[in-house]
């Protein structure tokens, strides 16, 4: 009773759920407890001026879990309601941001259900409560299948998982969500800027980046198609200018959302390259990929014959094994200039014969794009794009096309252009459309790095943006081919089932571009405070086989287990997993972390006075560095805690961590930290943050320094929040005077994470140990498992060094080895126990 009163002035509303946590630390009873009482919701829908439903919206009324409906009305109308839970709102729009923001503000129960759009039809409330109830922790907003009526028919319209690349702003929600009210807070906080157009986008993204937006499988409700053009046809609006308000208006919000998380790149800066490099038979080669277009193909490989140029040229036409008189055809063509390549293998895409052609020897310096159906717009096509390849020093360039029929008839839209291409923005802007633009054109040396993803759909949306990332992309605005639209085409009138199909693979292009950019972007961010990224890169140029190391790392795999921790596959690290940490073995090797000892290619700079900054060449994450002490002394904390702290505030962004001497250090004999970039570490990131924070409660608060609790985790794990160097020093010092310790050990076992945030000060994770390795360490045979925990596994990142581990590792097994290691509940408790009684005496 006395600790918790001594809670009140520090923790106010959240005390009655700390002190749930205080009682009952069992993580399984806490969320029974929790999940007691239903969420309850309110509703907020648009109500179109002739279709009121009043006996659902009363029906709604009467249920205790619904807090309160608020009915959209457009200005000039009202209705009259029986029920105080219902108000009515007027509004002029329900796209722009100001009608979200009311809705943030007006919410107050657990769960929102917004409809996007007018309804003809009302679900039934059970439904709607479903929604709600069906939201997982750590998700953010809920979107179902749904029906679609057209033309009074009802059909199924599935949805697609979203993900984090899911960032086109037509993705398709369907016209009913379900939004954590919590979340809706916090978009409110972020104080979002005003928009006329774009509303709902800028809420999801921001819903994105506060949890996951979940799809439920299911057809909960019904609603009435009222867009009934093919997908052909839709696919374009982001190009029409009648809609460049609504595009530029998009872009902004977009462009702001991949700054928030991290994926920005700046304008203008990109690698510079020497187009003159290189050998090849040719200026440039026309890519023609075929199959089965005999009545398309030889009009195509005539328009470029007809080419004038004041170099040399030729046709590389990827036959793709067709079997309709195409090949003989191609064949028919006595011009050199022909090149006819049938691939060994069949079964490849579109991607797969552009590779193939682009590898080629016969291919020139510029590899340049004609479908097997569309033309040139007149014989300087191919000089007007090799002169903008020197002009805009490129490594690609789109140009510009216009649809017609095959009588050359202009087909709506018309041109199109792609002028939300711009050159300050462009390649953030390609992460929100659906496509860059036509014909492509390609500086061969840097395609073939790039190389095509073997698929007939997007291959060249993917390998435009990985060059956007590194490479300016040039633009041609004149019209360069013509585009002969027919049945066969893949932007033609699509199922709904394919149209899905393709925009979840342009998603998850999205997606593993979004996660590379960010990546880059903290590469270059990161290590920037006190000139670490110039040290880092320094060292990696004057290191070939560290290089190859790092470099070897944006392709390492890795496995989210179902239990949130990560599996990385990363056979580099075998030695220091390997490590043979005996007092004898230590005894005979020479100290690889003493300055005579190490390799010559490995240059230092000392960072603290007792302090040297190395790159770790065995690395685990992009960015990976060892603090070692100068001098050689046993590896201990004491020295090292001080420095720990001050490093960690100097550079924001890294993580500071120490491995014990029996808990993950690879050189058990000498002191030293490791740093890396904090938003690699798992435990760091939203998802787990979410989880820790539901079940995090105080043991000690004093002057804004706090030690907390953590019973979420998947290890027992303690946080302490300090203000200041000295407080976090003096905090974590007592903390490990209470640790359990052998007569055999210098210090506890433990592994020791520092991050500093301007907003909490030094927030130091502490995960106490009970033993150096997991028992499957030593088995044998099928049983053995090569993973020895150090910081980086116990916060969520297990190493594995052999595939066969990486692969067979559930998450069961994996969380039971961590806790293996790890000090058990009751061990934990009394740590806790004797915290308490220690500030207690003070």
């Amino acid at each position: 009773m006395y600790l918790f009163l001594c809670w009140v002035p520090f923790f106010g509303e959240i005390l009655c759920f700390k002190f749930l946590f205080y009682y009952f630390r069992n993580s399984e009873t806490v969320s029974i407890l929790l999940n007691m009482t239903d969420k309850r919701i309110e509703l907020f829908i648009p109500v179109a001026a002739d279709g009121v439903h009043k006996e659902l919206f009363m029906e709604y009324a009467c249920s205790p879990r619904v807090g309160r409906i608020c009915l959209w009305l457009p200005v000039g109308t009202d209705i009259a309601v029986d029920s105080e839970k219902i108000t009515t709102v007027n509004v002029s729009s329900l796209i722009d941001t100001s009608l979200f923001v009311e809705m943030a503000q007006r919410a107050t129960t657990d769960c929102v259900i917004c409809f996007l759009k007018a309804p003809t039809t009302l679900p039934s409330l059970d439904s709607l409560l479903k929604m709600c109830d069906e939201m997982e922790h750590g998700s953010s907003m809920l979107y179902s299948d749904y029906y679609k009526i057209v033309d009074g028919v009802q059909n199924e319209a599935p949805v697609i998982d979203y993900q984090s690349g899911s960032l086109r702003n037509d993705f398709d929600f369907g016209s009913v969500v379900a939004i954590r009210t919590s979340s809706l807070k916090k978009y409110l906080a972020e104080k979002p800027k005003m928009f006329k157009y774009s509303g709902f986008y800028q809420l999801r993204l921001a819903l994105s980046r506060f949890g996951r937006l979940q799809h439920l499988p299911g057809f909960i409700y019904c609603e009435n198609e009222t867009d009934k053009r093919k997908s052909g046809e839709k696919q374009f609006d982001y190009v029409n200018p009648a809609q460049r308000d609504v595009q530029i208006e998009m872009e902004a919000v977009c462009t702001e959302h991949l700054k928030r998380v991290g994926a920005w790149l700046q304008p203008y800066k990109y690698d510079e390259i020497d187009l003159s490099n290189g050998c090849f038979p040719v200026e440039a080669s026309v890519v023609i990929p075929v199959l089965n277009r005999m009545s398309t193909i030889a009009d195509a490989i005539r328009s470029v014959l007809e080419q004038k140029t004041s170099f040399v040229f030729n046709i590389l036409v990827v036959d793709n094994h067709s079997t309709d008189g195409t090949s003989e055809i191609i064949d028919s063509f006595s011009d050199d200039r022909v090149c006819h390549i049938i691939p060994e293998q069949r079964g490849l895409g579109i991607g797969g014969c552009w590779n193939l052609a682009v590898n080629s020897a016969m291919c020139g310096r510029f590899a340049i794009q004609l479908d097997s159906d569309d033309l040139y717009s007149d014989e300087n096509t191919l000089q007007h794009i090799v002169d903008e390849f020197y002009k805009q020093r490129c490594a690609m360039l789109i140009g510009s096309y216009r649809i017609c029929d095959f009588d050359l008839n202009t087909l709506p839209p018309g041109v199109i252009d792609h002028r939300e291409w711009t050159e300050e923005n462009g390649r953030n802007n390609a992460l929100r459309i659906n496509g860059l633009g036509a014909p492509r054109a390609f500086y061969t040396p840097v395609v073939r790095k790039v190389g095509f993803p073997n698929v007939s759909y997007g291959e060249d949306y993917a390998v435009g943006l990985q060059i956007s990332r590194t490479y300016r992309i040039g633009r041609i605005y004149d019209v360069l081919y013509l585009c002969r639209r027919w049945g066969g085409n893949s932007d033609a009138a699509l199922s709904h089932q394919k149209v899905n199909a393709h925009n979840s693979y342009k998603d998850s292009l999205r997606t593993a571009e979004l996660e590379a950019r960010i990546k880059m972007v903290r590469k270059m961010r990161a290590p920037a405070m006190a000139g670490l990224h110039s040290f880092f890169k320094r060292q990696l140029s004057c290191w070939g086989t560290v290089n190859e190391r790092y470099l070897a790392l944006e392709s390492v795999k890795t496995r989210l287990l179902d239990c949130g921790i990560t599996l990385q596959y990363n056979p580099e690290r075998m030695v220091s997993t390997a490590a043979d940490t005996a007092k004898s073995s230590i005894k005979k090797r020479p100290c690889f972390l003493c300055a005579k000892n190490r390799p010559s290619e490995q240059i230092k700079r000392v960072v603290q006075k007792n302090i040297e900054l190395l790159v770790n060449p065995f690395p685990i994450l992009p960015i990976h560095f060892t603090l070692p002490l100068i001098g050689h002394t046993a590896q201990r904390i004491e020295p090292l805690m001080v420095d720990m702290f001050v490093l960690a505030k100097r550079w924001k962004g890294m993580a500071v961590f120490y491995n014990g001497a029996k808990c993950g250090a690879s050189a058990p004999d000498h002191a030293h930290l490791q740093a890396v970039s904090a938003s690699d570490i798992p435990i760091l990131n939203k998802w787990w943050s979410d989880r820790l924070f539901s079940g995090m409660y105080p043991i000690y608060a004093s002057g804004g320094n706090v030690i907390y609790r953590i019973v979420s985790y998947v290890v027992p794990l303690f946080v302490v929040e300090a203000v200041t160097v000295e407080s976090a020093a003096l905090l974590v010092k007592r903390f490990f005077s209470v640790l359990p310790m052998t007569k055999r050990d210098e210090e506890p076992l433990v592994n020791i994470l520092t991050v500093y945030k301007k907003e909490k000060g030094y927030l130091t994770y502490i995960f106490p140990r009970s033993k150096h390795r997991p028992d499957a360490y030593a088995a044998e045979g099928d049983s053995q498992r090569m993973v020895s925990p150090g910081l980086l596994d116990m916060a969520g990142l297990v190493i594995t060094p052999r595939r066969e581990d990486f692969e067979r590792i559930t998450a069961e097994e994996a969380a039971a080895m961590l806790r293996e290691v790890a000090i058990d509940d009751a061990a934990a408790d009394k740590v806790e126990r004797s915290i308490v009684l220690q500030y207690e005496n003070d």
